[in-house]
């Protein structure tokens, strides 16, 4: 879609030059590394609304594990963001997907295989549903999942033609290493147990490269390793020493064996989203039986001249601005279709850059979850013509109080942060909680069994 169709004397950067934003964008980055800000997770607020099926931490979570669907490949392009549209009448849900790029034809195909599959779960009918699912978001992201693994199998994007970094498994030998610094003596069994853990999974790493690809045996053994992954971040040894590595201080290896920590949560997220499925499904039936998919068309991208990286030429509509843009075009329209309850809550394939952040901070219809806090300067927002003059006057605010952000913050002292992990799982840092949909560590009995 074309994002810029209002005129000058209507637009919503009427009264703030979009070049001088820009420039401020520019100028923090230099002073900042293009980080701004520390990754950061925000509490969301307490929402009790007994008309709701969701908690607004099930909603969260549940639209973040579909955003996480369509995220198949790496780089920015394929960042997803999902919102859920409750029907009270129709006992329905809908979810909205947004994207940089478009999602294709053959993406949308394969998510509505795994649609029709939760529908089936959720009527009760048939008990292999749930690794029907697992194999099925398996193969939709197989080649993320080599790229995570870093494996020889994995055709690297053009992008990263260039780099060269070894395998995951062999970044164990320092997770290993770490762990006799981390344990007294009268902590012996303790270590080995950590030792033992991180030794079999390793193991397992590394066997998969020997497997034939393409076959059955690969697929299983992608399966069991996706599965052990989740296992070890689960661990609560594991856990612990994760949080030992965290606080005994930031030493280059030490940084090193936190960040093969979190790789690892990455690949373990793969059964941690399906089993966030499967049991907002077994616990919301009547929804999941009507459940839809359906998808905003992208915005073109735009031209610019101002930019912190000189290939950077290009602006883009963040798939969470498309959801905000398009849940404000649509308020005061009456629904086509029973009583529908707008989302209030956008869920994300990854964190939230830091422009996402301030935007949604301002706007104040949907709190920000989290962000990881760096900035892209090639971000923007459409500025259209089918705006009432209400949405657009708070657009131009948002701007306005966004601006004034990024220009206190560049007065500041510059301050250095390294490039952030722009996803995180967090299991290690997760609490087991049977009120939740995001965790399920035992097996599956379905409803009707």
């Amino acid at each position: 879609m074309n994002p810029r169709t209002a005129s000058p004397s209507q637009s919503i950067w009427r009264d703030l030059d979009e070049d001088i934003f820009r420039t401020h964008l520019v100028n923090l980055e230099e002073r900042t590394n293009a980080v701004p800000l520390d990754s950061q997770v925000f509490p969301l607020p307490v929402n009790i609304d007994d008309a709701r099926t969701f908690s607004i931490d099930d909603e969260q979570k549940l639209a973040d594990a579909f955003a996480f669907l369509v995220a198949i490949e790496q780089g920015a392009q394929s960042v997803a963001a999902a919102c859920l549209e409750e029907n009270l009448e129709e006992q329905s849900l809908v979810v909205r997907f947004a994207a940089i790029d478009t999602i294709n034809e053959s993406l949308q195909k394969s998510l509505e295989r795994i649609r029709g599959t939760l529908a089936v779960y959720a009527a009760g009918h048939g008990g292999s549903q749930g690794d029907e699912l697992f194999g099925l978001v398996l193969g939709l992201h197989k080649r993320r999942i080599l790229g995570r693994l870093r494996s020889s199998k994995w055709e690297k994007p053009v992008y990263l033609s260039r780099t060269h970094k070894k395998p995951l498994w062999e970044d164990f030998k320092n997770l290993l290493h770490r762990v006799q610094f981390l344990y007294t003596k009268k902590e012996k069994l303790q270590r080995r147990v950590v030792e033992a853990e991180i030794e079999t999974l390793a193991k397992l790493y590394k066997s998969f490269e020997a497997v034939a690809p393409q076959s059955d045996d690969e697929v299983i053994s992608i399966r069991n390793l996706v599965k052990a992954s989740y296992g070890l971040c689960t661990s609560t040894t594991i856990k612990d020493y994760a949080r030992r590595l965290e606080t005994v201080g930031p030493t280059p290896q030490l940084r090193s064996a936190v960040k093969t920590l979190r790789q690892i949560e990455k690949i373990a997220a793969y059964y941690r989203v399906t089993q966030t499925l499967l049991r907002a499904s077994q616990r919301h039936q009547t929804l999941f039986q009507c459940l839809e998919f359906r998808y905003l068309p992208p915005y073109a991208g735009i031209s610019t001249s101002i930019g912190y990286e000189e290939w950077a030429k290009t602006c883009h509509v963040h798939a969470e601005v498309q959801l905000v843009v398009f849940y404000d075009l649509q308020k005061g329209q009456p629904s086509a279709t029973g009583r529908v309850l707008a989302p209030r809550a956008i869920g994300t394939s990854k964190y939230l850059c830091y422009l996402c952040y301030i935007f949604l901070k301002h706007h104040a219809c949907y709190p920000p979850a989290n962000t990881h806090g760096r900035l892209y300067d090639q971000w923007t927002i459409p500025d259209l013509a089918e705006m009432e003059d209400g949405q657009k006057e708070k657009y131009r605010e948002v701007l306005r109080v966004m601006d004034q952000e990024l220009v206190e913050k560049t007065a500041n002292e510059p301050q250095w942060r390294s490039e952030p992990m722009t996803s995180r799982e967090n299991l290690l840092d997760a609490l087991e909680d049977d009120s939740s949909i995001s965790l399920w560590r035992h097996s599956f009995s379905h409803p009707s069994e």
